[in-house]
């Protein structure tokens, strides 16, 4: 009942229709309520830990974001396992996607039309907006409410939202209004610029109305006649050669499902098929029968999926040259690096799992994930003070700041490196002096 709560952050808006002028970067105070924001998502438990579901999602919302009003502005995306059809944007750019949603989307443009829309509202700064004619406590009383729709069954949830709802809910849905018809608008064009069908928008909009899981999008978004039909016309007049779906978002949405329901969906092409065989196979343990499937699918389809589960299948049979050469193909990517590394510990080769994942983020910031997997493949090697560093940076990434510093306090005291001292010293100076200046706002 409460989970419409979830997109209230964005239902409570300021007024303006027109475009506003943009800025190109965000303000301490913005980076302050979007660490406290992150943490809230962290803290439900519904983040989806499927390193190659959150690099897909946030790999299409990165890219969307080079086609937006503004591609300077930061953002990231998560992906949570709720069966709701819902959204949510929230400050410093952070864009959640509920598994209902993904699951309800009939094609990859349907799901990047969401992200669009959800791109531009965070472009067209309204939660800023709204923040800024709001005093501290508003603020926090909103993230409260959106924390209490995130935890599921709680009579602690249902509380918190009847006592805030009623004072605000009311007096500022007008500007909702306002500001989905502006993200329709910026969100279409978004599509059309990168490639995606523009009716993806349109379309997931139309059926959205019949479809009763989404009762919280649509309390947050409100839709109309007039809306649905100004998307419609606005997509119509946009014309090219749009992309198909790509084999990421399919088999993303199989391996969801599957894990959901704990059965494959079998309306399914030859190749996603063969894909989904050979994933229920080796979740099942049956690595003789995966590797049957897996070697028929990559006769077909060699795209990066494909690449990922053999390797990963042939790790398990103990075949890891072989394994390490399907990940081979995939190296550019974190889920390829995080699934060979993985490889290389299950198979007792923990060294070459370190630096192959070390190399990897040294070059690139990485998920939660990754850092958590390094971190445990130097407690194997039993490099505590390392461990210990890359749990730190794994808090960082939920914006569990205080709780980093007392990590890397733990690898200053157990390293014997003075370069590593000096470096964890450097690191934990730099996380109080952002702590120090969050606590110095109103």
């Amino acid at each position: 009942m409460i989970k419409f709560l979830l997109l209230f952050l964005l239902s409570i808006q300021a007024t303006a229709l027109e475009v506003p002028e943009l800025r190109l970067s965000e303000s301490l105070q913005e980076q302050k309520q979007g660490n406290e924001f992150l943490q809230i998502i962290w803290n439900t438990g519904a983040v989806i830990e499927d390193v190659e579901a959150q690099v897909y999602l946030k790999e299409l919302g990165y890219e969307l974001t080079q086609f937006s009003e503004n591609p300077n502005k930061h953002f990231d995306f998560f992906l949570l396992n709720d069966n709701s059809i819902n959204a949510f944007a929230g400050s410093y750019g952070y864009i959640g996607v509920h598994t209902g949603m993904l699951f309800s989307s009939e094609s990859e443009a349907e799901l990047a039309g969401v992200l669009s829309h959800e791109i531009s509202h965070v472009t067209q700064n309204h939660l800023t907006r709204f923040s800024e004619k709001t005093d501290k406590q508003t603020y926090i009383m909103v993230a409260g409410m959106l924390a209490a729709a995130l935890v599921d069954n709680s009579n602690a949830s249902q509380a918190i939202a009847a006592s805030t709802v009623a004072g605000t809910a009311q007096q500022n849905i007008n500007f909702t209004r306002e500001h989905e018809w502006e993200a329709d608008r910026i969100g279409t064009t978004m599509l059309s610029k990168s490639g995606f069908n523009p009716n993806g928008m349109a379309l997931f909009f139309e059926k959205l109305e019949d479809d009763p899981n989404a009762i919280e999008f649509l309390r947050s978004h409100p839709l109309s006649v007039n809306r649905v039909a100004d998307a419609q016309s606005r997509s119509s007049r946009l014309n090219g050669n749009y992309r198909e779906d790509s084999f990421e978002y399919i088999t993303t949405k199989a391996r969801l499902y599957y894990h959901q329901h704990k059965r494959i969906k079998l309306d399914k092409t030859d190749d996603v098929a063969l894909y989904m065989q050979a994933y229920d196979a080796f979740e099942l343990q049956q690595y003789a029968q995966a590797k049957d499937y897996i070697d028929q699918l990559l006769l077909v389809n060699r795209k990066n999926p494909a690449y990922i589960l053999a390797g990963r299948i042939y790790s398990k049979l103990e075949q890891l040259e072989q394994s390490q050469q399907y990940f081979s193909h995939v190296n550019d990517t974190e889920p390829g690096v995080y699934f060979a590394a993985q490889a290389y510990l299950d198979n007792d080769q923990t060294q070459q799992g370190i630096s192959l994942l070390r190399r990897y983020l040294k070059r690139h910031e990485g998920t939660y994930l990754s850092h958590k997997l390094l971190s445990s493949l130097y407690v194997v090697a039993g490099q505590l003070d390392r461990a210990h560093i890359h749990n730190a940076k794994a808090l960082i990434r939920q914006g569990k700041l205080e709780e980093a510093i007392v990590r890397y306090e733990r690898a200053k005291a157990t390293t014997r490196s003075q370069d590593l001292f000096d470096v964890i010293e450097v690191e934990i100076e730099r996380l109080e002096k952002r702590i120090d200046l969050y606590k110095e706002l109103p």
